[in-house]
């Protein structure tokens, strides 16, 4: 049957429609004939019940996507409007919207369909060729006005994409041409707003060109960008949103540089442009200060959802119990200690409580797992596991992970597991929004070589492992955008540093070799730092930077340290690397409370751990 499969995949479109058909009912029990059954109806789109059932039969599998986008694009050229609208979703494919605005035109007052044009049109990058049409019949409607022109002068801005702005500014009335040929000249050089000459005033939207060219300003010259800003802030033309999304940029740019002339603008940014970045930056500038009771009213003022995540509430425990508000503070840390979490665990640790892992495994019952088991879309992924093509296998577990039911994504990611596709169940979970399965979360792989190369070297097998699970989820040939390659993402020139000669990617896809040079770097950056939080941020963000971030007069909280890393994707390594260590700790039976000495812990040049 597989040898069957293999030929007619590729000759059944040069079949007669009885020979397709005959073929079929001789296969109707091979696990992958709906891929033949694809392509036998993707010739006979005309027959809308067939296509309707083939569908449904297969929804959220990759057949039913492939062959809803055949049809609709048949029914397109057919201009069968009725038929296309009600089976295609608005949003799912950009060239597939466009043509059912074409066909909203067909049923429906153009008055009601132009506005969902401009939309489409008013975006920072080229459109398809097939959205062309539908494009020029709203031009040649009298809708490309003025405004949609500049809408998408804003949009690409805002894309970076200045290579269509030439374009747009032909398409600007006479007046405002020159709009953007200053665009063109700020996003090389955003200094120009500093110029008198430049911005003449005698356009409104000239406002829109000053916020911008002061939030990229900011970064290069700070002092420059306050100084044009005080210019703007006050002019009744500099609207309320410019002034709210400048002052978001420079309370940002400034807090991270640790400039205190950041402080006056976090006040001035409105609730709607407050978001994780600009909350993180604001508690990073008063734990900075240690401006606790500045820290209380802020987190206080936050809008949802960033006034409960656990972040804002451990930082307001935090700057309770520094302002002796001792009842309101354990109350906060009693709820975080629950959470299998960084701020948990660090909770957890300044009241003395023990970590939990918090396990709850994926609510799938052992009879639907059965079923599930059984499914058509897991025949198939055997099947191609046993035609020796994983992606096509891959692709089938990928689309249950995503369209399925929540049923089908929790037993996904256990099947997953199951395959040793670990990096898919855990993705699997995260897109399905649970994560107390911490057995398909946290797989003990290569415990093990793990344990003794660590054990060689002296360092922890937790920390060795949360190391592993963050950087590659535990794939052996994971390689990054930058070259690193492994288990442990061990960039070749740390290899030869090592070993002192070089070594191949093929070596250190090997999981043992791999596994033997990050736990000896793991024990070299120890050595190096002092402490277990350093090292991680050295093993990510490299030695130097770890020692340039080192507080250079006196010591700060380890806590603060953390929080206040300047790089986002260290800061957020080193939290995640160290929920890791913690859950490893626990699922490997050392019952080490890594988090213990973290939470009162004091760092500083010269004595980094007190």
């Amino acid at each position: 049957m597989r040898k069957r499969f293999v030929q007619a995949e590729n000759n059944i479109h040069k079949l007669s429609d009885t020979q397709a058909k005959k073929l079929l009912n001789e296969m109707q029990t091979y696990p992958l004939t709906p891929y033949l059954e694809l392509e036998y109806l993707s010739k006979n789109l005309d027959d809308t019940a067939a296509v309707v059932n083939f569908m449904r039969e297969h929804q959220g599998t990759p057949l039913e996507r492939t062959i809803r986008k055949r049809w609709l694009i048949e029914l397109k050229q057919k201009r069968q409007a009725e038929l296309f609208l009600k089976n295609y979703e608005f949003g799912s494919d950009t060239v597939l919207d466009c043509y059912a605005l074409e066909m909203r035109l067909v049923r429906e007052k153009p008055v009601d369909v132009w506005p969902a044009v401009r939309d489409l049109w008013a975006v920072g990058k080229s459109q398809p060729d097939e959205c062309d049409p539908i494009f020029e019949r709203w031009r040649k409607a009298g809708q490309r006005n003025a405004d949609a022109v500049w809408k998408r002068v804003m949009a690409a801005v805002e894309a970076d994409n200045q290579r269509m702005l030439p374009y747009l500014r032909s398409l600007l009335p006479r007046e405002q041409q020159y709009l953007a040929d200053k665009w063109i000249q700020v996003m090389d050089n955003p200094a120009l707003v500093q110029r008198k000459s430049f911005l003449t005033g005698k356009q409104a939207k000239e406002r829109d060109l000053a916020a911008y060219g002061i939030q990229k300003l900011v970064w290069k010259k700070p002092d420059a960008a306050v100084e044009v800003w005080k210019k703007y802030r006050s002019d009744p033309a500099f609207s309320n949103e410019n002034r709210s999304k400048t002052a978001r940029q420079l309370a940002i740019a400034l807090a991270s540089k640790d400039d205190p002339a950041a402080k006056p603008f976090f006040a001035v940014v409105q609730n709607e442009h407050k978001d994780r970045l600009f909350v993180q930056w604001q508690l990073t500038h008063l734990l900075r200060k240690h401006d606790w009771a500045g820290l209380v009213d802020a987190i206080k003022a936050l809008p949802e959802p960033y006034a409960t995540e656990e972040g804002s509430l451990y930082w307001l425990a935090r700057a309770q119990d520094e302002l002796k508000q001792t009842q309101a503070a354990q109350l906060l840390y009693q709820d975080l200690a629950k959470k299998r979490s960084y701020y948990g665990y660090m909770a957890a640790a300044r009241i003395g409580a023990e970590p939990s892992l918090a396990h709850k495994a994926v609510p799938v019952s052992e009879t639907d797992y059965l079923a599930f088991k059984s499914s058509g879309p897991v025949r198939r992924i055997k099947e191609w596991q046993a035609l020796d093509r994983p992606n096509a296998a891959k692709r089938e577990l990928t689309s249950l992970q995503r369209y399925g039911s929540d049923l089908q994504r929790f037993s996904a990611a256990k099947y997953a597991s199951e395959l040793g596709w670990h990096d898919n169940a855990i993705t699997a979970l995260a897109q399905a929004g649970y994560y107390d399965d911490v057995e398909l979360r946290f797989p003990t792989l290569y415990k093990k070589e793990i344990q003794a190369q660590a054990k060689k070297v002296n360092v922890d097998p937790a920390w060795a492992m949360a190391i592993a699970r963050r950087e590659s989820t535990f794939i052996p040939t994971a390689k990054s955008a930058v070259g690193a390659l492994g288990l442990m993402q061990i960039m070749p020139n740390t290899a030869r540093h090592i070993t002192g000669k070089r070594v191949t990617e093929q070596q250190l896809y090997n999981p043992v070799t791999n596994i033997n040079y990050g736990t000896y770097y793991l024990n070299y950056l120890l050595k190096k730092h002092g402490n277990v939080v350093f090292a991680t941020a050295a093993y990510n963000a490299g030695p130097s930077r770890v020692n340039a971030w080192v507080p250079k007069d006196g010591q700060v909280p380890l806590d603060i340290w953390i929080e206040t890393i300047p790089f986002k994707e260290t800061r957020d390594y080193v939290k995640n690397v160290l929920m890791y260590y913690q859950v490893y700790s626990l699922k490997l039976q050392t019952n080490q409370q890594v988090f213990a000495p973290l939470a009162r812990m004091q760092v500083g040049s010269g004595n980094r751990v007190l």
